[in-house]
């Protein structure tokens, strides 16, 4: 059984030095050891054991051994919806397990955006001024991923919601109601339905593979309504 795990959510800093991240319309606080393990699935996906090793490696690195273990954390954070899991016995399948219900969202790409990442990575977390630089050069999305961005830049929209979109060649979505009337136009249909009919269609792969490409190139975050 192939497991997979993300994070849910974009990071905020607040005014008092709390770190929080914003999922589903709240303001979660995280403490040292939950926000080491999202921190970790940012902007990655990763399997059950690589994610557990990458939490241990970075206890150690930090000297913030905890008495808890990576199970705890994990399963608080994921009954929290701030890191999403998938399963399957197929790679495909359990990464369409993990990312169709998830909703995607555009990373700010503005230049005040990333100057403020660049002064975090450099002032903050002392990362050298050469690779803090890097925050500035956002590797292009390719034919596909346009589309998908394009497909989001009006309405919010989930993964299965943008794998029935490339189906069907509805590229403007603009708004819920023209949402509604090209994806939800049969009775029957709702987000559970739209992402069972998902795992069938032909389309499904490469919208995966788009999405979590977008993803690794961090030009999107996953959200949760």
């Amino acid at each position: 059984m192939i497991r997979l795990f993300t994070a849910v959510g974009t990071y905020k800093l607040e005014e008092s030095g709390i770190p929080v991240i914003l999922a589903g319309g709240r303001e979660c606080a995280l403490d040292t050891h939950e926000l080491l393990l999202w921190s970790s699935l940012a902007f990655r996906i990763l399997t059950y054991q690589e994610a557990k090793a990458e939490f241990y490696a970075k206890e150690r690195e930090l000297h913030i051994l905890s008495e808890l273990d990576f199970d705890h954390y994990l399963n608080r954070l994921t009954m929290r919806r701030l890191i999403a899991s998938g399963r399957d016995e197929v790679g495909v399948d359990a990464l369409y397990d993990l990312l169709g219900h998830l909703y995607i969202e555009k990373t700010p790409s503005g230049l005040p955006a990333k100057t403020a990442a660049f002064l975090n990575l450099w002032l903050r977390k002392r990362m050298p001024f050469r690779k803090a630089l890097a925050v500035f050069h956002t590797k292009k999305p390719e034919a596909t991923e346009k589309k998908l961005l394009s497909l989001i830049r009006h309405q919010q929209l989930s993964t299965a919601e943008l794998i029935q979109c490339m189906e069907k060649g509805s590229f403007h979505i603009r708004n819920s109601r023209q949402l509604i009337e090209q994806i939800y136009a049969e009775e029957t249909a709702d987000c559970d339905s739209i992402v069972t009919e998902g795992r069938t269609l032909e389309i499904r792969r490469p919208v995966l593979t788009a999405v979590a490409n977008l993803y690794l190139k961090q030009l999107i975050t996953f959200q949760i309504l």
